[in-house]
Order: C-alpha cells, then structure tokens, then sequence
C-alpha cells in the first residue's frame, strides 16, 4: 500500500509540474497573442491543485531567482565597456581603402550607375589630393624642376596609394592638367598603328591588361634651338614595353605602385623623345630654348606612374606642349581579337600584292 501511495503521489507531482508548465506556456502564448483577457479563464478551467509547486520546485525557484536578483544587481551596478581601441590607421588602410574606391568608380561607371553623389565623394577622397600632386609636378618654377633627381623613383605618398584613377577620372585629369587636345585629331592614326602591331605580334586578348602586352604611340614636331625649321618631326611611332629594365632616367621617374613601373610604353615613348633632344644638342631643363609638340597615345587606361611621368615631362620642358589620350583595353581587345577584322586585312593584303 505504501508503494502505491508512493506512486501515486509521484504521478500527482508529475501531473502538477505538467499543469504548471502548460500555464505558463499558455500564458507565453497569450502574452504573444496580446489575449491577456482569457488567460484568467484558462487558468480557472485548470484542475485543482494542477499549480499547486511541489516543495522541491519551489525551493529551485527560489534558488533561481536570488541568483537572477544578484546577476542583475551586479549588471546595474558594473560600467558599461569602453569602446573597443582600433589604433591609429595606417597608410596601408588608407590605401587599400583608396583601391577599393577606384575599383568601385570603375564598375558604376562601366554599368553606367556613377552617379553624382559618389562621383563627388570620390573627388574630395581621391581625386583631389592626386590632383594637386600631380599639378606640382607639372609646375616648371619649382626648385625641383632645376635640380637633379635624388631617387630611381618618385616617391610620393599621395600616388602611391592607388594604381590608377580609373577610365573616367584619368579623362577628367588630362583636361585639368591641360593635356587634352581638342578633337584628338591624330587618335584615328594611332589607334590603327596600335592595333595592327598588337595583331601581327600575335597578343592574346585576355580580359584583364597586361602591361608587357600593351603598346603606346608618339607623334611630334620639336625645335631645339632658335631655328625655324623643325629639329625633329615624327608622324607616327608606336612603343612597347622595355624588355629589359631600362637605365635609371634623371628626369622621368616612375612611381611605384604594387610593382615597378618603369618599363611602361608610355615612359619609354618620352624617354626616346628626351633621347632625341640630347642628341640635338638640346638641354633637359625648363629654360631650355626647345619648342614643340607632342601626343602621346595608350592602347590602355594610363596608370598613376604614367600620369606623374607626364607631368614631368611637362615640368622639365614646359614649352613642349604634351597631349596624351587613350582606349580603355576593352575596346583594343575587341579589335585585336574580332577575327573578322584579320580576315579583312589580311584579304586587303592579298589584293594589294
């Protein structure tokens, strides 16, 4: 008898923990349900003695909530953290953050979502600052212009953080820095010179530029001296990058940004032209009596060494008036790989043999 009294005062408590919880969850499940009004009811319909706690429940309760009663006094009275110390930032953050935009640029404005709101934060983060850098070295009355280089390469903080200011921004610097020409009357020419040497060496048109894969072109007329006539004049010559790492410059330094830079057509381009105005006998130097032109044409977006190296350019002989334009390499892939076009040529070729 004993046991069974045992059991069934066991299946009693079972039965009273099994009412506690099915009130509480009905009463969770009221609270969800904003029904307070039919919780009393609920509760009402229970059978007797189903919420009644059992001894042991009750002193676990207890139990429970004194220690939730000193974790919340302990949390009340303890500060609140400090905020987490990021450090100072360094120029490798400012840089990868710089990339990043000009990357971001590039893909709005090949989708044509570059809208004006970043364009002009992009100015005040990017632009700007390589601008005025760039506008420095371009300026023949400074100090620098008439001393000798103390490096290989130009080293400037401001340039080295990104590769390049991306196809749209680098069309908006040739106009500020006043080496767009207008028209861009020789670009017809040097595209087809471009192209058809990229051709016939057989360049691969991958989807992403590779700088030994791409070419620049170079017209010029120059007077060095106080004659007339001109000293040196160039229709049409296309460059390539150096195979071999070229002879450090003393005027035309290139930046180093990832990766050395100074094998890029487009330098290689103005160093033949300075190379040109030595053997005439002319100087390297903004006081120098050299008169002229020049237009320098890219089969890719320049980069930011290329751009400080025509500022250079201009700042050591500022009565050269330099122009540079160019094609992003999407458009030179295009042609080189259009297998249409090869056939042309190549039956136009046949025909004129």
């Amino acid at each position: 008898m004993a046991l069974l009294r045992r059991g069934a005062g066991a299946r009693a408590r079972r039965r009273g923990g099994v009412g506690l919880a099915a009130a509480l969850g009905a009463s969770a499940a009221c609270a969800l349900s904003s029904a307070w009004a039919l919780l009393p009811r609920r509760l009402s319909s229970a059978a007797p003695g189903a919420l009644a706690p059992t001894a042991t429940a009750g002193a676990r309760g207890a139990l429970t909530a004194a220690r939730l009663r000193d974790r919340s006094t302990d949390v009340a009275e303890r500060p609140p953290p400090e905020p987490r110390s990021r450090g100072p930032r360094t120029e490798r953050d400012v840089a990868n953050d710089v990339v990043f935009g000009v990357v971001a640029v590039e893909l709005l404005f090949n989708h044509d979502r570059l809208d004006t709101e970043v364009g002009s934060a992009f100015r005040r983060a990017v632009y700007d600052p390589v601008l005025e850098r760039l506008q420095l070295y371009s300026n023949s009355s400074t100090s620098e212009a008439r001393s000798p280089a103390k490096s290989w390469r130009l080293q400037d903080r401001v340039l080295e953080r990104q590769f390049s200011l991306s196809n749209y921004f680098t069309e908006e610097v040739a106009v500020d820095l006043d080496m767009r020409q207008a028209g861009e009357v020789m670009l017809p020419f040097a595209q087809l010179d471009a192209r058809c040497v990229l051709r016939n060496a057989n360049v691969e048109a991958s989807d992403d530029p590779v700088s030994s894969a791409l070419v620049a072109w170079s017209s010029h007329h120059l007077r060095v001296g106080g004659g007339e006539a001109p000293t040196s004049l160039c229709r049409r010559r296309p460059f390539g990058y150096a195979a071999e790492k070229p002879e450090v410059s003393e005027w035309l330094l290139p930046v180093f940004v990832e990766h050395d830079r100074s094998s890029h057509a487009e330098r290689m381009a103005l160093i033949s032209l300075g190379d040109i105005i030595k053997r005439s006998g002319g100087k390297l130097h903004p006081d120098a009596p050299i008169h002229g032109a020049a237009c320098v044409y890219a089969s890719h977006t320049p980069c930011i060494s290329c751009l400080a190296v025509f500022c250079q350019f201009k700042r050591k002989l500022p009565s050269v008036k330099l122009y540079f334009c160019f094609d992003t390499w999407g458009d030179t892939r295009r042609w080189i790989d259009d297998a249409c076009l090869h056939e042309d040529l190549t039956g136009e070729e046949e025909d004129e043999g």
